[in-house]
């Protein structure tokens, strides 16, 4: 019986000090964006309220741009689609490819340094000029412009007037335990 009771305390002692050590970043956004129907665009800006629930100093931030996953042959996704044997993502026309651009990243009402990802042209990694320090937030904000894809590649696209539109705007990458 004791044995058991300290299983059981055990336990439950990991378990809390697994709980304690869990986080998960609050992030909260604003999203203005106008659809062209006529190009297939998307022209917006994001607000994004971005807090450190995490212990740690954050001196960098990953964004995804995924629309960029759609703008040439040496994307994750063309590899990924030509080595499945799809061979319509690889001889894409312009046209019938997408890309985000038009990004100025800025935090609090500041113009900040932002780089692609050496490999990953549909991540970026966002500069900060001063720590994020744990329990802060931050207000990051960029304009961005998206040219929509075919939809016959993948979840993001559209079929003349009519679209499926879905990780289409820049966005933190998790960053958790």
């Amino acid at each position: 019986n004791m044995k058991k009771i300290i299983s059981l305390i055990c336990v439950f002692l990991s378990h809390s000090l697994y709980s304690q050590e869990y986080f998960q970043q609050e992030v909260n956004y604003i999203i203005n964006v106008n659809l062209n129907d006529k190009l297939h665009t998307l022209d917006g800006s994001v607000d994004i309220d971005y807090t450190n629930n995490s212990n740690e100093d954050l001196d960098v931030l990953w964004f995804h741009l995924w629309p960029n996953a759609y703008k040439n042959n040496s994307t994750a996704l063309a590899k990924q689609k030509l080595e499945n044997g799809d061979t319509n993502f690889y001889y894409a026309t312009e046209e019938e490819r997408g890309y985000i651009d038009s990004i100025q990243f800025k935090v609090n009402e500041e113009v900040i340094n932002w780089e692609y990802h050496s490999e990953h042209i549909d991540i970026c990694k966002l500069i900060l000029k001063k720590s994020l320090n744990p329990g802060k937030t931050i207000r990051i904000s960029t304009p961005f412009f998206v040219k929509i894809p075919d939809a016959k590649f993948s979840r993001l696209g559209h079929i003349k007037q009519s679209y499926m539109i879905t990780q289409w705007y820049p966005k933190p990458a998790v960053y958790d335990k």
